[in-house]
């Protein structure tokens, strides 16, 4: 099953050195027939001269051995393994097609969870495009925020508000934890509310202890 391949969701192919296998065939027999040479006609090179495209039959590729070498094969197409097995006779024609149509007929069934893994990337990719995206507005967003700020003659302590309520604004952090300690002072009135006196006599004590 390692050399399966599904090149897309419409050409199957199977790896060169499979066919041989499922053939019971050297490799470089199976080579020879397709490619031919001096002595044989090979099947590729008849297929060009009567204007055939190859590509629907054989895909060239390559593959690297244990040593790390670079290799040609191919890729058979379904086409190209019912060329191939019109080529044999007898049982070794019968089985060769039986082996060709089942492991077609597996990739079939794998290719819709393929598709469906596809499409899922897709769209967990574009979800962290997205994201990135919006985190990065928010990030000039805010920048340009404490740069407005920085023109402006503020407290620290005030920076300190803009700047932590600009990120809970943003990006949607509770930063009441955060937030600097602010003495709080009250008006006159205020003051005399709470006490019970009048706003005049909240005065004439803030005066007397001044």
């Amino acid at each position: 099953m390692e050399k399966l391949q599904i090149r897309n969701s419409e050409v199957q192919t199977i790896d060169s050195r499979e066919v041989a296998e499922m053939l019971e065939m050297k490799y470089y027999k199976l080579l020879k027939k397709l490619e031919g040479n001096t002595k044989q006609v090979g099947i590729i090179p008849t297929l060009t001269k009567g204007n055939f495209p190859v590509s629907d039959y054989f895909i060239e590729t390559t593959y690297k051995d244990n040593s790390g070498k670079t290799n040609k094969s191919y890729l058979f197409t379904k086409m190209g393994c019912e060329f191939i097995a019109n080529k044999f006779t007898g049982e070794k024609g019968i089985l060769f097609t039986a082996k060709y149509v089942k492991r077609f007929n597996e990739m079939q069934q794998v290719i819709p969870q393929v598709v469906n893994e596809l499409k899922k990337t897709k769209l967990e990719i574009q979800k962290t495009q997205a994201e990135a995206m919006a985190l990065n507005a928010k990030n000039r967003v805010f920048k340009a925020l404490m740069q407005s700020l920085d023109n402006k003659k503020l407290s620290p302590v005030t920076m300190q508000v803009f700047g932590l309520k600009g990120l809970e604004d943003i990006f949607g952090i509770d930063v009441s934890n955060y937030l600097p300690e602010v003495e709080k002072t009250y008006s006159a009135e205020e003051a005399g509310k709470m006490l019970g006196i009048s706003a005049n006599m909240v005065g004439r004590i803030a005066n007397k202890t001044a």
